[in-house]
């Protein structure tokens, strides 16, 4: 093919909706994490969403280099979307997939078969051109964009919330796009760390478990958010009714174990997690959410041979969600913190110093991050000077979370003292 010929198609692809076309940037995530979270998915998670991430392990593989294997994985979505598809009329399904076809045969030298699948897109958009097929069109590759950013990097939430957004705009009933709404904006607030966060995910969770009754998963969410409003009793309802529905499922168990160390059941927490671990012995999520409970119990157990035990243990666990998970902000910041518990200066600065320079890292956990070295300089005795030059960091960042109003009076209450 001619250099004009290769560049006409260029120009074509650019203007395919995929995964080759949405901005996923392998620098922003652990790839090898991100495909073992994937793998876990396809095992545990309801057949009809496997064709995701399928086609989410395609764009990892061309990330790596490997385009015999991103054919694989297309080959596997698309006969899986075929087996499930129960509509007459599903083509509108498969823009996005025939886009990623495009696209790997792109970089593998194969410009003619490139060009076919381009087509077929093109034809895809062509019969679907007006309303009302237009907005079936468009709500699903919406919804498929938005499933991707939410199962990509955090970074990515926002992306996925608008997604979502314009999704239900032309399919407000929608209970999928509904629950990854719902989804989106949870794991957004998640990341807010002020105390008068504005709870919207509330309602919406609340919507999408009235349409998908049978999705354990957003009731566990909503549980969680139950408790966020002192609701203990409907909180703990939902939470026995997903250990009912689903006692198996991992991400249901992940869930249901922040519930209880957030009621400070930390030892129910550990044994629900040590469980989910067996079912997933690589995530990430896992271990860091093991090192969370053990930072607590360093903080409860006064005796020596116990906050010992605890401070090996929260260490082994943040450790490894680190070593698992590279790019995960809140593993390291859970690290560095556990670091400091066990007054390994060296160590603390160095991972301190390493989260700090992540490109990830978004305000509130550069707040987060600065406050703790602050608090622990001061517990240790190291030196006040340097507290208050980190809680100034605190201060200079305008996002208002509780970071920064702890840290205006840690400096009220430094300056008296001076």
């Amino acid at each position: 093919m001619s250099d004009i010929l290769k560049n006409s198609l260029m120009d074509r692809l650019l203007k395919l909706q995929c995964h080759f076309t949405w901005n996923l940037l392998g620098e922003d995530v652990d790839i090898d994490n991100v495909e073992e979270r994937l793998n876990d998915q396809i095992v545990f998670l309801p057949d009809a969403l496997k064709h995701r991430m399928y086609s989410l392990l395609t764009y990892l593989k061309h990330l790596k280099g490997d385009h015999e294997e991103a054919l694989l994985q297309l080959q596997k979505a698309a006969a899986h979307i075929q087996e499930s598809s129960i509509e007459e009329d599903t083509d509108y399904k498969k823009t996005v997939l025939y886009g990623n076809f495009a696209w790997v045969f792109y970089h593998q030298n194969q410009f003619i078969n490139s060009l076919t699948y381009v087509e077929k897109v093109e034809t895809i958009l062509k019969h679907y051109e007006y309303p009302p097929k237009k907005n079936t069109l468009l709500s699903d590759i919406y919804g498929e964009q938005g499933w991707t950013y939410l199962s990509f990097a955090g970074k990515y939430y926002q992306c996925a919330a608008m997604c979502f957004e314009k999704a239900l705009g032309l399919d407000p009933e929608d209970p999928e796009l509904n629950s990854g709404y719902a989804m989106a904006v949870y794991r957004i607030e998640g990341f807010r760390l002020s105390s008068n966060v504005e709870n919207k995910s509330f309602p919406l969770l609340e919507r999408a478990v009235r349409l998908n009754p049978r999705d354990t998963v957003l009731k566990v969410l909503l549980a969680l958010k139950y408790l966020e409003m002192k609701d203990y009793g409907l909180g703990t309802i939902l939470i026995e009714q997903a250990l009912q529905e689903q006692p198996e499922s991992p991400y249901v168990l992940r869930y249901v174990a922040t519930f209880y160390r957030r009621c400070r059941q930390i030892n129910k927490a550990i044994a629900i997690l040590n469980k989910v671990l067996s079912l997933t012995p690589t995530s990430s999520n896992v271990y860091y959410q093991l090192g969370q409970c053990y930072k607590q119990f360093i903080r409860i157990h006064y005796n020596k041979e116990q906050k010992d035990a605890a401070i090996a243990n929260a260490t082994f666990y943040s450790e490894k969600a680190v070593q698992l998970n590279r790019s995960s902000v809140p593993a390291h910041i859970l690290l560095a913190r556990v670091y400091m518990k066990a007054n390994e200066h060296q160590k603390a600065k160095e991972e301190f110093d390493k989260t700090l320079a992540m490109n990830d890292m978004r305000p509130e956990q550069k707040q987060e991050l600065h406050f703790y070295w602050a608090k622990y300089i001061i517990h240790s005795r190291k030196s006040e000077s340097e507290a208050v030059r980190h809680f100034k960091e605190v201060i200079k960042i305008q996002n208002q979370t509780w970071f920064r109003e702890i840290a205006m009076k840690e400096l009220q209450k430094l300056a008296e003292t001076i």
